[in-house]
């Protein structure tokens, strides 16, 4: 599919918000053992060992997939999966995405 300027750039304001979207709930799960320790219900070599597998698995693994899907298919993919509200798309530029398609899996 074709885009133009305009639309390149709407694409990549779109797809940084479903990035932040999806970074922010995987941030919050890590801020959830945070509080646990903060409670004393883990031990700070317990959070240690949750930093470090968000660091080593979730974080990259995002990363990696944000790295590697273009921007059109992240916007497909942050509606569909609810990361991203389909009325912030604006018409034009929904109707040359592949969004129901996606939404259907």
């Amino acid at each position: 599919m074709e885009f133009t300027k305009s639309e390149k750039k709407q694409l990549r304001e779109l797809a940084e918000e479903v990035y932040e979207s999806e970074a922010s709930g995987l941030l919050k799960e890590l801020d959830e053992q945070f509080s646990r320790w903060r409670q004393g219900e883990i031990l700070s070599s317990e959070l240690l060992r949750e930093i470090h597998y968000f660091h080593q698995h979730q974080s990259r693994e995002l990363w990696s997939m944000y790295q590697s899907l273009p921007e059109a298919l992240v916007v497909e993919r942050g509606v569909a999966h609810g990361l991203l509200a389909e009325s912030k798309v604006p018409a034009p530029l929904l109707a040359k995405l592949n969004i129901g398609a996606i939404k259907e899996k």
